[in-house]
């Protein structure tokens, strides 16, 4: 797809939508450029003078950080750069600017749900583009959920229906909390650096951890969701304190929660293990073995239920309830040992540790 392309379609998805023209307002509220003014703001606040031609290319220092941000959506020089290349757009005026920021969101992975009015998904996934939504893990001032919620229903978004329901938690799922959210509890209670870990090969663990976490916070501060957990945590110092004394009193559940997802990833990098040096060793043909013991299991199992279960009397249920657990479990058995599990990885801690 060539550049102008894609800025049609862009466009074309623009035009249509009220929802994507609400969010792009949530940002702009956000970002303090909601006003006819906006298109011309520089970090800081200030206005930069002359045509809309191009960004202006201005680092400007405003508290602690220099920023060359301009513009509605506050575009970094080389972010409107990449927007610039990848759209053909031809100037800085406001329908480009428009142009580049929906380019941003359909980059993160969120323009599906901005149209379809998934709204706290979408600014869990956008939050690390725009450091004023809520949950932006960069330290600068943010809005809170509510505040954008407001913001998009008076400029005619329409929320999802599960996101319309005020008794139940937004449509965030759980990684999309321990990207967005999390770094606000971890600022509150750092000893949990300790146990979420960054990689992908962790996401699991930290996906277990953070709902632990969450839950444990909902609990002590009495809050909805996650979402005014994170929104109590930082307005609030003694709602800090109350979380971190919360998670200090559950510190050792949470340990065993880390312990149990280690052991087993454990238990399945050996299991991966074992099965390479099977096929280095067998060329392959220990599947074949794989089928042959699996196939010697299930038969026994036949033989010693007809043996014994079939010559003591069980009604024709019982019999087959045993018959398909006999066969389960064995060949479970067979899977276990060659593919990992935590009931292996615990059979051979209680060898070690009689």
């Amino acid at each position: 797809m060539t550049p102008a392309d894609l800025r049609q379609q862009l466009a074309d998805v623009l035009g249509a939508s009220a929802n994507l023209q609400a969010f792009l307002r949530v940002i702009r509220a956000g970002e303090g450029t909601d006003d006819p003014q906006g298109w011309r703001r520089h970090y800081g606040g200030a206005l930069f003078d002359g045509s809309l031609a191009d960004h202006p290319r201005v680092a400007i220092k405003a508290g602690r950080w220099t920023s060359t941000a301009a513009g509605a959506y506050q575009f970094l020089a080389r972010t409107w750069d990449e927007c610039r290349a990848a759209l053909g757009l031809p100037d800085f005026a406001p329908v480009s600017q428009d142009l580049a920021a929906v380019y941003l969101i359909r980059r993160r992975g969120a323009l599906p749900d901005v149209l379809a009015g998934r709204l706290a998904t979408a600014i869990a996934k956008c939050n690390r583009e725009w450091a004023s939504l809520p949950g932006s893990p960069y330290g600068q001032p943010t809005r809170t959920l509510a505040q954008a919620t407001a913001t998009y229903t008076q400029a005619g978004g329409t929320l999802a229906v599960d996101a319309a329901t005020p008794d139940k938690e937004p449509a965030m799922p759980i990684p999309a909390i321990v990207a967005a959210l999390l770094p606000v509890i971890t600022s509150a209670v750092p000893e949990l650096v300790k146990l979420i870990k960054p990689g992908s090969e962790a996401a699991e663990k930290n996906a277990a951890v953070a709902a632990k976490v969450f839950e444990v916070a909902q609990q002590a501060l009495g809050a909805a969701n996650a979402q005014q957990v994170a929104e109590q945590v930082q307005s609030d110092p003694k709602a800090a304190q109350i979380l971190r004394d919360a998670v200090r009193e559950q510190w050792f559940t949470l340990t065993d929660l880390v312990q149990l997802h280690e052991a087993d990833e454990a238990s399945r990098q050996a299991a991966a293990d074992r099965s390479i040096a099977l096929s280095r060793e067998t060329g392959g043909r220990w599947l074949w073995l794989v089928g042959g013991v699996a196939l010697v299991v299930v038969l026994a199992s036949y033989v010693i239920t007809g043996l014994v279960l079939f010559k003591q009397g069980f009604s024709d249920e019982t019999r087959a309830l045993l018959l398909g657990q006999v066969v389960i479990l064995g060949f479970g058995t067979v899977v276990t040992f060659l593919f990992g599990s935590s009931l292996s990885s615990k059979v051979q801690q209680l060898r070690r540790d009689p």
